[in-house]
């Protein structure tokens, strides 16, 4: 009699190795949240937002917007005009206007000088000269020989007012420069004149003095 063959106990399964749990790591804390970002954020944030809701309303008022920025631009061309007597990017800008107690300075009368040298005009620059308080006033003849386009055979090129200085004593010291070029049997020859003023608003801008700062050749 065949008996039944016996089973052998089944053995548990081997258990699997124990794994170690990583160490947790302290998390670090972003950038934007520390507290100098943050107030920066709080700073800046509304500017941000209004900036991006000015950009969103000139986009769908473009028209609207178009005459905002316009009128803004006239106000702030007016007040400079008001403050200064100047517009914007030198529009209409008249540099012999010295702009001094609400007059030009005298710089009308310097001008009118300057042009009448210039074109060699005698009797007009010994008409600004009448009222000079020097002991010795310049030669109007003696000039136009030296300087002027009609008689010096040379051609002015640039006229730039270089500064100009209110004084203690209510008279207004200005200087001109002068680009010149002369011809010569060499050629075109090149030459700077300064000139020094002295007005007197109060009298209507008369002259008092006029002194030749320098003549000299231009090194280009």
């Amino acid at each position: 009699m065949l008996s039944p063959t016996p089973t052998q106990p089944q053995q548990p399964p081997p258990s699997a190795p124990e794994q170690k749990q990583p160490a947790l790591t302290p998390l670090r804390r972003r950038t934007g949240d520390a507290p100098a970002a943050r107030a920066a954020k709080a700073l800046f944030r509304p500017l941000f937002k209004g900036l991006y809701y000015l950009i969103q309303g000139i986009r769908n008022h473009k028209a609207l917007s178009l005459i905002v920025i316009l009128l803004l631009l006239a106000s702030i061309s007016l007040t400079n005009y008001i403050s200064t007597g100047i517009w914007p990017f030198g529009i209409g800008n008249d540099q012999f206007n010295f702009h001094i107690h609400g007059s030009d300075g005298g710089g009308d009368h310097v001008k009118n000088w300057l042009y009448s040298l210039r074109d060699g005009n005698v009797t007009t620059m010994s008409l600004l000269q009448s009222e000079l308080i020097m002991s010795q006033p310049p030669d109007p003849n003696q000039l136009v020989a030296q300087f002027s386009q009609t008689k010096a055979n040379v051609q002015w090129k640039d006229i730039n007012v270089m500064g100009v200085y209110s004084q203690g004593d209510t008279t207004v010291d200005s200087f001109v420069s002068v680009d010149i070029v002369g011809q010569g049997p060499g050629g075109p020859t090149k030459g700077v004149i300064v000139w020094h003023f002295t007005t007197l608003p109060q009298s209507g801008g008369r002259i008092l003095y006029i002194d030749l700062v320098s003549f000299r050749p231009a090194l280009a």
